[in-house]
């Protein structure tokens, strides 16, 4: 191993080392070879832990360019015998820069491809065909991998533009069916601190619906993990403007299981109850901002709204007011839901006038009343007609439809993977600017119109 003075070589040196501690390997650099006068040493040694590091599982060697001299790399490995040094799983033999004779890289391939033995030179694009031979190998040995510090170390890297993620997500897929329960639940984590990886979840989301595997997808919070699959064929509706996912949200919520999976039924488990009474306002105004293009679902949806505010007499004020208000800015905002308006219209109306700033903007959960009650204006008022709410309170600052989807998405990605979320506020710092809360961004998306 000689001396790397190269600066993109002293990159792949780090990029090799991070990618090996983001599999969970341990890792050594300059690994010694041969002890004594002429010492040899491997540049970069993976190990499966380190309780064993006699022998690495797998070995790289980065040269900043393919000579005739290259081949003592992989001699100093393949020529000892076992007992000496016994053999890696894998030699990956790297090439920052092309040298000027190919027939070097192809006598190698020759001498040495027969003994788990590969070449890539990086200035060529093989970046991307490393990692994913990386990741193969990797299967070959461990049935378990850590996917999120792996897709981590992927986003994050300083090298993320010299591969395409997606085909590098795909292969990691593939290799991985047994862990796909894991996958969305990381890829809308990692999605708020790297955005692109909104453009992953989607397309890792409609390759699994497609694929008809229909799994429990591992999310933490109580909301994301038992109704994910309603946002989840609500984000693909809203991204492929079709209607083909509706008749599957329909399967999903009156047959996937004993019954009904949501509606009034008071009594089943606590959380159960406050997700119906505190939550589900906001989760189906979620829906419908998605389903937008979709008259017939969100019809739907508001069916499952009414169906619930029907059971809510004997509960309080602000559970009724919340969960009738987003139903009503649902019908308010979608297309030959006026019959539906005038009944949440008249259900509002009975119980009394309400504080106007929940019609402006309906709290994102009942647990948030503290805020609205206590900090903004408490003018009462009655809901209008439909066509003076849809003036006063139908509002959006989205220009086009690719912004509104992407919106969308994101806030849907969002509930699945945070929580807090539900307990976001709007507010003005102190310099003016606003900073919006998730329902009324939410809000902003079900106004659009289409």
């Amino acid at each position: 191993m000689g001396k790397h003075t190269l600066v993109k070589g002293k990159v792949v040196l780090r990029t090799l080392k991070e990618l090996g501690e983001a599999l969970n390997y341990h890792v050594e650099s300059e690994f010694p070879v041969k002890k004594g006068i002429n010492k040899q040493a491997i540049d970069i040694a993976w190990f499966i832990d380190d309780n064993d590091i006699k022998y690495p599982i797998m070995i790289f060697e980065v040269e900043s360019y393919s000579a005739n001299g290259s081949s003592a790399n992989p001699m100093k490995i393949f020529s000892k015998p076992n007992d000496e040094f016994e053999k890696p799983m894998f030699f990956f033999h790297l090439f920052v820069d092309s040298g000027n004779d190919p027939a070097v890289i192809t006598d190698l391939e020759h001498q040495f491809g027969r003994n788990n033995y590969r070449i890539y030179e990086i200035k060529k694009g093989d970046l991307e065909r490393l990692i994913l031979d990386v990741i193969s190998q990797h299967r070959r040995i461990n049935y378990n991998i850590n996917i999120n510090s792996l897709v981590e170390f992927l986003v994050s890297g300083r090298e993320c533009e010299e591969f395409a993620l997606n085909r590098v997500l795909s292969h990691l897929e593939s290799l991985y069916k047994h862990k796909w329960n894991e996958l969305l639940p990381i890829y809308a984590y990692l999605a708020q601190c790297f955005p692109v990886m909104n453009n992953e979840f989607v397309r890792f989301l409609d390759r699994k619906i497609t694929s008809d595997m229909i799994v429990d997808d591992l999310y933490e919070d109580f909301i994301a993990f038992h109704f994910s699959y309603a946002v989840h064929l609500s984000i693909l509706t809203c991204v492929k403007e079709t209607s083909e996912y509706i008749p599957k949200l329909k399967w999903w919520q009156e047959e996937s299981s004993y019954m009904e999976r949501i509606g009034p039924y008071f009594g089943l488990s606590r959380d159960y109850d406050d997700f119906i009474t505190s939550y589900s306002g906001a989760y189906f105004g979620l829906l419908a901002a998605l389903l937008k293009e979709q008259p017939a679902g969100v019809k739907y949806i508001l069916k499952q709204c009414i169906k619930i505010l029907n059971q809510l007499n004997k509960h309080s004020d602000n559970v009724v007011f919340y969960n009738s208000l987003w139903a009503l800015h649902i019908a308010a905002s979608s297309i030959g839901c006026e019959t539906e308006y005038d009944y949440v219209r008249e259900y509002i109306n009975q119980r009394g006038a309400l504080n106007e700033q929940w019609i402006i903007e309906p709290p994102t959960t009942v647990e948030e009343e503290a805020y609205h009650n206590n900090m903004l204006p408490h003018e009462l008022r009655y809901i209008p007609d439909i066509k003076t709410f849809k003036s006063e309170y139908i509002k959006s600052n989205i220009l086009n439809k690719e912004t509104y989807k992407q919106d969308a998405v994101s806030l849907a990605v969002k509930m699945l993977s945070n929580p807090e979320c539900w307990f976001e506020q709007t507010k003005s710092d102190e310099s003016g600017d606003w900073s919006y809360s998730w329902g009324n961004r939410i809000l902003n998306c079900l106004h659009f119109i289409v």
